[in-house]
């Protein structure tokens, strides 16, 4: 009950505030009121398509892998503002021919609030989901960690984002829920190599050939940046260890690292570079049982 007469004192107020404003105006100028603010409407609504437009346009939004959905929501929210803005007009014109609009105010405002209080986490799933989509903080088919779930995103909608983690299982999350995303999808990956070396063999001599081995590398398409021998990394009683590093996509490194992997073998069997011998220890036992 209290709800209902906030709300009806609120469209009141509001009615006669209107009708105040308009009381005195003579017959003609109360139909140049009216072109006015159709004209007025119709300039704002152009104004806010051109820009609207101009942004779905640009080059940077459209290669935006959410585009369909920006798309999407950038079209709701021109209706959502155009049936706002032809609200308010008819009601102000109502007002300048004198027509209360009390009773359509009082009944937008308890609805509005019933709406608001019964529908709250929805509003807020619809809210922080158009700013997802907007803000283009991931999207389908981009690997992310939300909370403690990690896994491929295959659906970004208003409502919810659902992501495939990698045992499979489908994730719903609603959108409201969503405050701090790592999307592992926006940065390239950093793979590094290592391997181990005779002591008896030039570091010198094993860097410039595997260097010279992996130059053809550098043009590879997945490649971002490198491979860049690092050079010794570790030194061992019988061996040392070189490290090398490169720069790829998320998910273009695993084919490149068995690619490197192969070649700096072949290389060191062609070049005679010796591997360390691993060497197994043999262990006497009481009851003549050996154990490698």
């Amino acid at each position: 009950m209290n709800l209902e007469k906030n709300t009806s004192t609120v469209a009141n107020e509001a009615d006669a505030a209107l009708q105040s404003t308009f009381g005195g105006l003579g017959s003609w100028q109360r139909f140049v009121v009216v072109a006015a603010i159709i004209i007025g409407i119709f300039i704002i609504l152009q104004i806010i398509d051109g820009f609207i437009n101009r942004q779905l346009n640009s080059e940077k939004i459209k290669r935006k892998g959410s585009y369909n959905r920006i798309v999407t929501v950038a079209n709701l929210i021109k209706r959502i503002i155009k049936v706002v803005l032809i609200f308010i007009g008819i009601t102000i014109i109502m007002s300048v021919f004198e027509i209360s609009i009390a009773p359509i105010l009082a009944t937008l405002g308890v609805f509005s609030l019933a709406i608001g209080v019964g529908a709250q986490n929805l509003v807020k799933d619809l809210i922080n989901g158009f700013f997802i989509i907007f803000e283009d903080q991931y999207s389908v088919g981009d690997l992310v960690e939300i909370g403690d779930i990690e896994g491929v995103v295959e659906d970004v909608g208003l409502r919810v984002t659902k992501i495939r983690d990698f045992n499979k299982i489908l994730h719903i999350i609603p959108n409201s829920n969503i405050s701090i995303v790592s999307n592992k999808e926006r940065a390239n990956v950093r793979t590094r190599i290592d391997f181990y070396v005779d002591n008896s063999c030039d570091p010198s001599f094993v860097s410039e050939k595997i260097s010279k081995a992996l130059e053809k590398y550098r043009d590879h398409e997945d490649m971002v940046l490198g491979p860049n021998l690092w050079g010794v990394t570790e030194n061992g009683k019988d061996a040392y260890m070189m490290s090398l590093v490169y720069y790829t996509r998320q998910g273009d490194q695993y084919d490149l690292e068995y690619a490197i992997r192969a070649d700096i073998l072949k290389t060191m069997q062609k070049e005679k570079i010796k591997m360390p011998i691993i060497r197994n220890k043999l262990i006497q036992r009481e009851d003549s049982d050996a154990i490698l």
